[in-house]
Order: structure tokens, then C-alpha cells, then sequence
């Protein structure tokens, strides 16, 4: 199946690209978009995509499911369907 993965900022930087159609198998999840993401970007990619070190921490990262975040879907489990549109993002904040 083929998922839409758009990406901005330092994410879009590492991975070369804005927009990118992946590949994945029939019933792939969050945590397999990921790995392709890293053999699509490189190493440099896997440490800001990983997830933090303790389940209680807040991850920088944000990653979207047409339109809705995965913490309220299923996580890094939450499973992809074929034409699903994915954000992949590090919130900037500033004061």
C-alpha cells in the first residue's frame, strides 16, 4: 500500500524532501513508516524520530494521521491504510 507522508522543517531537511509517497506492507503501522523513514533519510534521521527514552516523556516529535494525531489513535501502533496522509513534524516554539 502507498502512504502520503508530508514533512516540514528539520524533518523535511533529513529526509530531502517535502512530500514523498512510501511503500509499505498491507497492515503496516506508525513504527514501520518509521523504520522506512530512517532507510529513506539515513542514520541522521533515527535519532529524532525515535521514541523518548521513558513512556512518561513527552516526544518532540509529532506525527499526524490525516489529520489527527497519533496519540489519540493508536500510538506508534496505530495501524495505516492505503492513501493515508501523514504529517511527520518537531513543534517550533518560541517566547
Amino acid at each position: 500500500m502507498k502512504v502520503k507522508v508530508r514533512s516540514i522543517a528539520l524533518i523535511r531537511s533529513l529526509l530531502g524532501a517535502g512530500e514523498l509517497e512510501v511503500d509499505l506492507a498491507d497492515g503496516a503501522t506508525i513504527e514501520d513508516l518509521v523504520a522506512r523513514l530512517v532507510e529513506i533519510g539515513g542514520p541522521a534521521l533515527a535519532p529524532h524520530l525515535a521514541p523518548p527514552k521513558e513512556e512518561s516523556a513527552h516526544a518532540p516529535l509529532r506525527i499526524m494521521v490525516n489529520g489527527r494525531d497519533i496519540t489519540v489513535l493508536g500510538g506508534r501502533r496505530t495501524v495505516l491504510a492505503e492513501g493515508d496522509d501523514v504529517l511527520v513534524f518537531i513543534p517550533i516554539a518560541g517566547g
